[in-house]
């Protein structure tokens, strides 16, 4: 087993709490690996369509003192 982390950071992000927008992130990200894996087929080389995603953790950064 692989788990694989990915920090995405995104300043402008509105619309709905820290939980609606992980749950709303998290069916986009799996949405997406189901569909590259049905556009590369055979020659998916990490087979996209077994990942799933575990866990999604969405939360307040304060801003840097510039």
């Amino acid at each position: 087993m692989k788990r694989v982390i990915i920090e995405m950071i995104n300043e402008e992000i509105s619309g709905g709490s820290n939980a609606e927008i992980g749950l709303k992130l998290g069916d986009i990200i799996s949405q997406s690996l189901h569909w590259w894996h049905s556009q590369l087929g055979d020659r998916d080389p990490i087979k996209m369509d077994r990942w799933r995603v575990e866990s999604i953790e969405v939360k307040e950064i304060p801003p840097a003192n510039r």
